[in-house]
C-alpha cells in the first residue's frame, strides 16, 4: 500500500523561515522524500526571483510558483492544483520539523487506511514570552490547523478546498474543518506527526483581521453566530485577562500596550460583528475576496 503525497507550502516573504522548513524536511524525511513525495510546491504570494534561484540551487526538487495574492486560503488551493497525488500535505513556511513527520503520517495511514484526514500536532518553540505572543498550538487534536494537516485529495477537492473568500490567515482552516465534519470525513489526530511553531507577538493589524475573519465565518455559519451569547463573551474576556495575567504582563514592551488594550476588547468587537447582521455583511462585502468564477 503506497502513500503518495504532494506537499504544499504557501509563503509570502518569510524566506529564512521557508528555507529552515525545507532544510528540516530534507534532514528528517530523506527516505520519504525519495519514495513517497510526488511533489513539493512552494506557492509565493510575494514573487521573488531571488527566492526562485535559491530554491533551484539548494532544493532542486521543489517546484516554485507565483501565488494568486488573495490570501493563504487561495494560495493553498493554488498550490494543491499543481499536483495530482492522492494525498495533499499542507505545511506553513514558519513551521519546521524535529523528527520524521512523513514517516509518522505513513504509519498512521497504514493503520487506518480508510481515514480521510490526518491532523498533525503543533508544538511551541520554548515557553510563551508573554501574553502578547500567540501560536496555533495543537497538542491533543481537534483543531485541524492548516499549518500541519494532510488530506485525501478526493475529499479536499469535493469540498472545493479552502474557501477563498477568506482574505487573511484566520478561520479559513476552521471553516474547512467545519465542512469536513459536515461531510462526514474520517479524521485522525497523529501526535507523532508534529511540527514546531514559534511564538509571534500579535499586532493591531492582526487583531483587526481576526475581527473581519469572524464576520466572514459568521456569515457562513449561522450556528456559530448563535453560540456567541453574553456568557460566551464574558468567558472570552476572562480568558483574555487570564492570558495576559499568566503571561507575565510586565514583560510586554510599553510600545505594545496599545495592542494589548485592543486585543483585550477584541471579544466585544467580535460579539458586535457576529450579532449585528448589517455590520457583519458590510465587513464581508468590504474585505472578503470575491467568489471564484467557477462557483
Amino acid at each position: 500500500m503506497n502513500l503518495d503525497i504532494d506537499i504544499v507550502i504557501p509563503c509570502a516573504g518569510r524566506v529564512a523561515d521557508l528555507l529552515r522548513l525545507l532544510t528540516s524536511l530534507r534532514t528528517h524525511c530523506a527516505s520519504a522524500l525519495a519514495t513517497q513525495v510526488c511533489s513539493i510546491t512552494v506557492t509565493d504570494d510575494r514573487p521573488s526571483g531571488a527566492l526562485r534561484e535559491t530554491l533551484a540551487r539548494e532544493f532542486p526538487i521543489v517546484r516554485y510558483t507565483h501565488g494568486p495574492a488573495m490570501g493563504p486560503a487561495a494560495n493553498r488551493n493554488h498550490g494543491a492544483r499543481q499536483g495530482h497525488a492522492p494525498w495533499v500535505l499542507f505545511l506553513d513556511d514558519d513551521c519546521y520539523l524535529g523528527s520524521d513527520l512523513l514517516g509518522a503520517y505513513a504509519r498512521q495511514h497504514f493503520k487506518t487506511p480508510e481515514c480521510d484526514v490526518l491532523e498533525g500536532a503543533i508544538h511551541p518553540v520554548g515557553d510563551r514570552p508573554n501574553g502578547n505572543h500567540h501560536a496555533p498550538l495543537n497538542l491533543t487534536g481537534g483543531h485541524l490547523w492548516s499549518c500541519n494537516i494532510m488530506l485525501r485529495r478526493s475529499v479536499f477537492d469535493s469540498l472545493r478546498g479552502f474557501d477563498e473568500t477568506f482574505p487573511f490567515a484566520c478561520l479559513e482552516d476552521s471553516d474547512l474543518a467545519a465542512r469536513l465534519h459536515e461531510a462526514g470525513a474520517q479524521i485522525n489526530f497523529v501526535a507523532a506527526a508534529f511540527v514546531f511553531h514559534p511564538w509571534r507577538s500579535i499586532s493591531e493589524r492582526e487583531v483587526t483581521r481576526q475581527i473581519i475573519s469572524h464576520a466572514i465565518y459568521g456569515e457562513k455559519h449561522a450556528n456559530f453566530v448563535r453560540t456567541w451569547s453574553f456568557l460566551h463573551l464574558l468567558r472570552a474576556l476572562r480568558g483574555r485577562a487570564r492570558l495576559y495575567a499568566v503571561g507575565r504582563f510586565a514583560s510586554i514592551p510599553l510600545i505594545k500596550y496599545r495592542t494589548v488594550a485592543y486585543d483585550s476588547v477584541a471579544p466585544i468587537l467580535v460579539f458586535a460583528v457576529l450579532r449585528l447582521g448589517p455590520l457583519r455583511r458590510a465587513l464581508c462585502a468590504r474585505y472578503g475576496n470575491p467568489l471564484p468564477a467557477s462557483t
